[in-house]
């Protein structure tokens, strides 16, 4: 007969895919099997708004886009089928007291005359700071063609297709893999020639299961590879 300890471990770990908490495996003495479901009972953009707490600055992104023309299909991305979403906290995209935060490490020059920094590059506070085209690209970045979740994904390494590809910007693409350890860790952009400090990249909360696609949350950003890093990592 098995130990409660030998069913527990694998539970954890699955269980704490989801925002439940990891805190009861079992009631009573007796071992109770619990499955977590990761599913999320609605499209991805409406998890995001229920979710302001972690997703406003990215919900800024997006409005601040669609309010160009020529930006439509940025907001529309988010309600599309079969698409797998790396949806950015605020710690990934605005925190200030975090060195790696997009606001941090792209700053913007004050042009106002009248502002004593006037002249000078300090942090952003907010995307209308930054051209349109960029805060589009980062957006479609982060949204993958197809469905790559824990149920096809592999510790195969592979590069996949964003809607930032274009035929000006073949290299917008995502390295991914699953880890081959029993944690089985989501790995992206974790490839040969990663910037110091942007390897073993993975969601703080991965596989969830909108109606219409698959999302990965993650604390960090994601660098664009280049062309030649993705010729080294085929």
């Amino acid at each position: 007969m098995k130990s409660i300890k030998q069913y527990i471990l694998p539970l954890a770990v699955l269980g704490c895919l989801t925002f439940a908490s990891c805190d009861k495996l079992q009631d009573g003495y007796d071992y109770n099997a619990s499955i977590y479901d990761t599913k999320v009972n609605s499209n991805v953009y409406d998890f995001m708004k229920s979710k302001p707490e972690l997703f406003s600055s990215m919900l800024s992104a997006i409005d601040y886009v669609d309010k160009d023309a020529n930006f439509k299909d940025v907001k529309q991305m988010y309600t599309s089928t079969g698409n797998t979403f790396l949806l950015l906290t605020n710690t990934a995209l605005s925190n200030l007291e975090d060195g790696n935060s997009f606001f941090v490490l792209n700053p913007v020059t004050i042009t106002d005359p009248s502002n004593p920094d006037f002249g000078k590059q300090v942090r952003g506070t907010d995307f209308t700071q930054y051209p349109v085209q960029l805060v589009a690209d980062l957006l479609r970045y982060h949204v993958m063609k197809g469905r790559h979740e824990y149920a096809n994904l592999n510790s195969t390494p592979h590069w996949v297709n964003t809607f930032a590809i274009s035929s000006t910007n073949d290299s917008a693409k995502v390295h991914i893999y699953l880890q081959a350890t029993r944690e089985g860790y989501l790995f992206l952009n974790n490839y040969i020639g990663a910037p110091s400090g942007w390897t073993e990249l993975r969601p703080r909360t991965p596989n969830l299961l909108a109606t219409n696609g698959v999302i990965h949350i993650m604390n960090r950003w994601l660098r664009q590879p280049t062309r030649q890093i993705i010729e080294n990592n085929k």
